[in-house]
């Protein structure tokens, strides 16, 4: 990002590679090699295209590196391939980053909004008004640890089979949600990270580059798991909209972000594409004025 004149920010580059850095964590306790390699792959890129930008470079982890027993010899590799130290951010930090992110630039009208960030092995809900965090929440459930959990979600058994999982990881779901029923009242609420952006990109049949300042109903996320439910996994990513490194984890996604909804009480979301990534940086920036 670059800062302008007027104190506002621009962005330069945004993009995302899906990598899976967690994938396997829950039965071995540790990061997987091909996951890391993928991982470190993306950040080599990355750290490649920001410094022809002239960028000064940052480097954040979340719930993977938070559990894993590995965690810091892959924050020593990724050292050696982008030159950068690796933060890792507890649930608190992390909930703070997306809501910074996520009403930056968001007109001051004393509404209090939720920002909702379903990752995969964690989901944060942070509130506030006119832009000041009042409280935040992080749990250790997101769209892969959910799909891991309940692996007929995945569209290896779509159908009958896919709805049982579906039942039975919306009861679990809801129990180990419940802190964020504590949150309310809320008036509004936005939705940051990759499986609200897919989902509404498949609802509108464009891509999720393309989706950011839609409404996310309760009534089209729930009709869209349905559809993914209904299909195997080849027909789930041919979707329009779809990404296809998510089509397996994402109805497992979506049932967090609809149960977090309803534990809000809150029956729409605004996608947004601004999260985490940009609200750290506007809190790295200042802490250094």
């Amino acid at each position: 990002m670059r800062d302008l004149p007027d104190g506002a920010i621009a962005q330069l580059e945004q993009a995302q590679i899906g990598t899976r850095l967690g994938e396997g964590l829950r039965e071995s306790g540790s990061l997987q090699t091909l996951a890391m390699d993928r991982t470190l792959a993306a950040a080599a890129e990355f750290a490649g295209r920001a410094r022809a930008h002239g960028a000064v470079l940052s480097s954040i982890a979340t719930s993977a590196m938070r559990r894993a027993a590995n965690a810091a010899s892959f924050a020593a590799r990724l050292r050696e391939v982008t030159g950068v130290e690796l933060q890792i951010l507890d649930g608190s930090a992390e909930a703070h980053s997306s809501f910074v992110g996520a009403t930056y630039g968001v007109a001051h009208d004393g509404k209090r909004t939720a920002v909702i960030d379903v990752g995969g092995g964690s989901t944060e809900v942070a509130v506030g008004r006119d832009g000041r965090l009042e409280r935040a929440l992080s749990l250790e459930l997101g769209s892969v640890r959910i799909t891991e959990r309940f692996p007929d979600l995945g569209g290896g058994a779509p159908g009958a089979a896919a709805y049982a999982a579906a039942a039975a990881a919306r009861a679990a779901i809801d129990i180990e949600i419940e802190a964020f029923g504590s949150l309310r009242p809320v008036e509004r609420a936005r939705a940051v990270a990759g499986t609200p952006l897919t989902i509404a990109a498949i609802v509108a049949e464009s891509h999720v580059t393309r989706v950011s300042g839609d409404v996310l109903t309760l009534e089209a996320l729930d009709a869209t798991i349905d559809r993914l439910l209904e299909l195997p996994l080849a027909r789930r990513r041919a979707l329009p909209g779809m990404l296809p490194q998510r089509a397996d984890i994402l109805a497992g996604g979506g049932l967090v972000l609809a149960q977090t909804m309803r534990r809000l009480g809150v029956d729409r979301a605004l996608v947004e594409a601004n999260d985490l990534l940009l609200g750290h940086l506007i809190l790295e920036r200042e802490q250094l004025e």
